[in-house]
């Protein structure tokens, strides 16, 4: 287990308890490490910085670990992606005034691709994804599998100054190391690049309502962002914030359904049947905590 710090401030100083560890038996597994897999309270220590109000787990599995454990994931939201695809294509097409150009895009975390197909219908003339999981990558269409390098990403992979849109969907409050990330990013874009980032919103209100029982306080994430300390971190990194805002999610009813707070034994009955009913399949859109955010990479900013 590795010893985190909050990645704003630099320091466990402040730290305040915020929930105890939850983790047993079983709690490293490459099924609970595949994507959108049903909430099951499992989860690490969880601190929230007295300073900033970052909340982080701590201790958490070694970066080594993990990277093994993302990469033998499993896609398990092929159906799911259609709606993800079309939320994430929106606020794209939202930021896209804000780029320098419509030429390459880079996508952390693309899984099978889904997003990188919707940025060609959008007019990129090149896109390229990172993703760990091999399985993720084997199902990719042929428009994109060659796109997709099958890695964690890191900085090295592509040219300096190559992008003009970095994106990341559901992925950066998994990175144990934000900050290298951003940095990372920073080196990729040209200037006046943009990266856009849509994850959890620590600070929605379902989440303060639910607590601990919240999808959003589990194993897979290291780091939870509010709108306040997720520009904080940009900034931090020599990005200007450009625009913050909150994200509205379309996804079948059967979905909702399964990030509920009901009980397992009752979610794991119900939501099968409703994966197999006209009622269950009916999308329904819901703003449920999740927050967007767009930076530029300024080169004058340290």
């Amino acid at each position: 287990m590795h010893h985190t710090l909050c990645a704003i401030c630099d320091t466990d100083r402040w730290d305040r308890l915020l929930y105890a560890e939850r983790l047993g038996d079983g709690a490293f597994t490459s099924e609970r490490f595949s994507a959108r897999r049903l909430p099951d309270r499992v989860h690490y220590r969880m601190v929230r910085c007295g300073n900033c109000g970052l909340i982080r787990s701590d201790p958490v599995l070694a970066e080594t670990e993990l990277a093994g454990l993302y990469a033998a994931s499993h896609l398990t939201y092929a159906h799911e992606a259609e709606f993800a695809g079309d939320t994430y294509a929106h606020y794209l097409r939202e930021a896209l005034p804000l780029a320098p150009a419509r030429d390459r895009l880079l996508e952390i975390g693309c899984g099978n691709g889904f997003f990188l197909e919707r940025a060609l219908d959008l007019g990129f003339t090149e896109v390229s994804g990172v993703e760990p999981s091999r399985a993720a990558v084997e199902g990719a269409s042929p428009r994109v599998r060659d796109a997709i390098r099958i890695d964690g990403f890191h900085d090295g992979l592509f040219p300096e100054s190559h992008f003009s849109v970095v994106c990341g969907f559901q992925v950066f409050d998994h990175l144990a190391n934000p900050n290298e990330i951003l940095q990372a990013c920073r080196r990729i874009l040209r200037p006046g690049g943009i990266i856009l980032l849509i994850h959890h919103d620590a600070g929605a209100w379902t989440h303060r309502l639910l607590g601990e029982r919240s999808p959003i306080i589990d194993v897979e994430h290291i780091y939870l962002y509010d709108r306040r300390t997720i520009a904080r971190i940009l900034a931090k990194n020599g990005f200007e914030i450009l625009r913050v805002f909150s994200v509205q999610n379309r996804y079948p009813i059967y979905y909702w359904t399964g990030m509920a707070p009901i009980p397992n034994g009752l979610k794991h009955r119900l939501v099968p049947k409703l994966r197999n009913s006209a009622l269950g399949r009916r999308a329904v859109a819901w703003n449920a905590g999740n927050l967007g955010i767009v930076g530029c990479f300024n080169p004058e900013k340290p």
